[in-house]
């Protein structure tokens, strides 16, 4: 019988350190494009290795030194890492490559990762093996970089990282870490990073071609959305807390599902492919729109993540660091969401996918250089689907985790598409108030 997962995770941390680049490195300003202004917030992830077996906690004693001397290593090709977010005098968020370093921290419990119930399940204790802001009152104050390794009574381990948003997209951390768990066992870096994102400036003079409907200006943002931006920056986020309106529950779809559920899409001649991502996309706007219970006439509106690497022409140079993504759209009335068909819905996902050309892409980190403004969120979903990303593969030497994924946040609005811990199927993690989760539980297998 599975375990439960602690509710509260004793961890003692060791004395923060402070790591610096190990060589020399470059110390000029770096631009943020458009695209990481609006995303500049923290996000948190951990990586979960057992002990083999017959092992015991003497077995991984360099485990600790060899992280900390690897991680001074990995940021001179990441020089940048070891900077802080700085408002430049035109208001826009850049870094500045100022070397004062990353903080570093080892941490033990006295549980066994056993202990820890099943893993692959977000949890708010987790938050304990990854190291938070200290004395940061404001975004600015705050490392880009936090590190925490967790040993464990068993003689696992595991190794929370906390970055900021606006140095990497989901593609850029996966290789970075990559880079990192490379690095440390000793085969060096597999692809080198470039940090230019100047090729993401806006036109002179900006040329916005759409409407962009994606996107909020900075003005018409509500209180509580998810995104910061560089005028947001200086906001106490060390405070934001968990909803206690919403609870939290995980969906596990398996890959034989996941193939009834295009199955079930692809039964209408309207469409002529379907993958997974739009599947699961589909049906999960549907399912929530028709349990929260919106009203017929409210816009019911989803977005997700679109790789504009190879969208963009040129296409964005291998091993580019920064944010290469941009919100996909979709956005009907309720009531046509909540009686159309899963096919009706997966046309829509597509639709919105299918705008985000070249011209597109220009125009609207135009749009962003005249507005400001971050993702059209409020009354929607953001699906971000982790279970694409590699993050499975990071053997730092010691073998592949059994789990690498996010640990819960309070951005309520998002919905995380994570891995199952096989190659196979995927987890929906998803946040709402208990009458509504109710009814998301009935509707959520129902195809």
């Amino acid at each position: 019988m599975e375990s439960a997962a602690p509710q509260h995770l004793p961890v003692t941390l060791g004395p923060v350190e402070t790591i610096l680049p190990s060589s020399p490195t470059d110390l000029s300003p770096l631009y943020l494009s458009q695209i990481d202004q609006c995303v500049a917030y923290i996000v948190d992830t951990v990586y979960f290795y057992p002990a083999p077996p017959g092992s015991g906690p003497a077995d991984r004693s360099n485990v600790v030194p060899k992280l900390r001397q690897c991680l001074a290593d990995i940021l001179v090709p990441y020089h940048f890492m070891a900077g802080r977010l700085c408002l430049n005098s035109q208001g826009r968020l850049h870094i500045d490559c100022n070397r004062e370093g990353v903080l570093f921290t080892a941490a033990s419990s006295e549980l066994t990762m056993a202990e820890l119930g099943n893993v692959t399940h977000p949890n708010p204790a987790f938050r304990s093996l990854v190291l938070q802001a200290i004395n940061a009152l404001k975004m600015t104050d705050n490392p880009l970089l936090m590190m925490q390794v967790t040993t464990f009574k068993c003689g696992g381990f595991s190794i929370g990282f906390s970055m900021n948003h606006a140095v990497f997209d989901g593609q850029g951390a996966a290789e970075f870490v990559l880079n990192f768990s490379s690095l440390t066992r000793g085969a060096g870096m597999l692809v080198e990073p470039n940090p230019d994102r100047t090729m993401l400036k806006p036109r002179e003079p900006p040329q916005v071609k759409f409407k962009h409907p994606e996107y909020l200006k900075l003005l018409d943002i509500p209180k509580g959305t998810a995104f910061t931006t560089s005028e947001l920056a200086d906001l106490d986020f060390a405070a934001i807390q968990l909803s206690q309106k919403h609870i939290y529950k995980m969906f596990p779809f398996s890959g034989d599902m996941l193939n009834r559920l295009k199955d079930a899409a692809m039964s209408e001649a309207s469409l002529e492919k379907c993958s997974s991502f739009d599947a699961i996309a589909a049906h999960v706007w549907q399912a929530r729109t028709k349990a929260i219970g919106m009203p017929a006439s409210d816009p019911a509106k989803v977005l997700f993540a679109v790789d504009i690497r190879s969208r963009i022409e040129p296409p964005l140079p291998k091993g580019f660091v920064g944010n290469a993504i941009l919100s996909g759209y979709a956005s009907v009335p309720a009531a046509e969401l909540q009686k159309g068909s899963l096919s009706y819905a997966v046309g829509k996902i597509q639709e919105a996918t299918k705008t985000i050309t070249d011209e597109y892409i220009r125009s609207s980190i135009d749009w962003g250089a005249e507005h400001g403004g971050v993702p059209n969120l409020p009354g929607g979903i953001f699906l971000s689907a982790w279970w694409k990303l590699p993050f499975h593969l990071v053997d730092f030497g010691w073998g592949k985790p059994s789990y690498a994924g996010p640990v819960v946040n309070a951005m309520v609005e998002f919905v995380l598409l994570l891995s199952n811990g096989t190659q196979e199927g995927l987890n929906i993690y998803i946040a709402l108030e208990p009458s509504h989760m109710q009814e998301f539980e009935k509707l959520i297998y129902d195809f």
